[in-house]
């Protein structure tokens, strides 16, 4: 898994970019699969009870699974946050890519371009999620990460959005005035 960054870091900061999209349009399914697989685990435990004779701690298989089995099947509402956080790192790590962009109007030049590709990108990406809606099981999957769906239904917006402000960033930081700089530079 580290070699990806690895390879981020040999062909560059826009390569990030795209696979943080990526990585945004994957990490929603990703985290709703095994929600859903936890959440069905817990419904089939649920269902299946039998009696333990001559044990001293608990008498039916209920009560152990409430011991040893259901606080870790609880855990899956973490997934939520953890797929909202995930989202905000890659988002924020792009932010601060297009802040680094502003060295030189190339990489700005270069960057304007990456977002029409990314939007472009973010057009496919929500029609393939959207095609994934229509199936039932995928849909019951999805409906418990709502700002995943709300950013997926509207991708192509989301990156433009986000690669608008990296172009801002981007601004701020070419059109940005050098501090403690020599004062004798002025002086014609």
């Amino acid at each position: 898994m580290f070699e990806i960054f690895d390879d981020m870091r040999k062909y560059g900061s826009y390569s990030m970019t795209i696979i943080s999209f990526i990585l945004i349009a994957a990490s929603g399914i990703f985290f709703s699969i095994i929600y859903y697989i936890m959440s069905s685990i817990q419904t089939a435990f649920g269902a299946a009870d039998c009696v333990l004779d001559s044990n001293a701690i608990v008498s039916s298989c209920q009560e152990l699974w409430e011991l040893a089995v259901y606080p870790f099947l609880e855990l899956r509402y973490i997934l939520i946050w953890f797929s909202f956080f995930f989202i905000f790192a890659l988002v924020l790590g792009m932010l601060i890519n297009g802040y680094k962009s502003g060295k030189s109007p190339y990489l700005l030049g270069l960057l304007v371009s990456f977002v029409g590709l990314v939007t472009y990108l973010g057009i496919e990406l929500s029609n393939m999620y959207r095609t994934i809606l229509v199936n039932d099981v995928m849909r019951e999957m999805l409906i418990e990460f709502p700002v995943y769906n709300k950013i997926m239904i509207n991708f192509p917006a989301f990156c433009f959005i986000v690669g608008l402000f990296a172009i801002l960033l981007g601004l701020v930081n070419y059109q940005k005035t050098r501090l403690n700089k020599n004062p004798e530079e002025d002086i014609y």
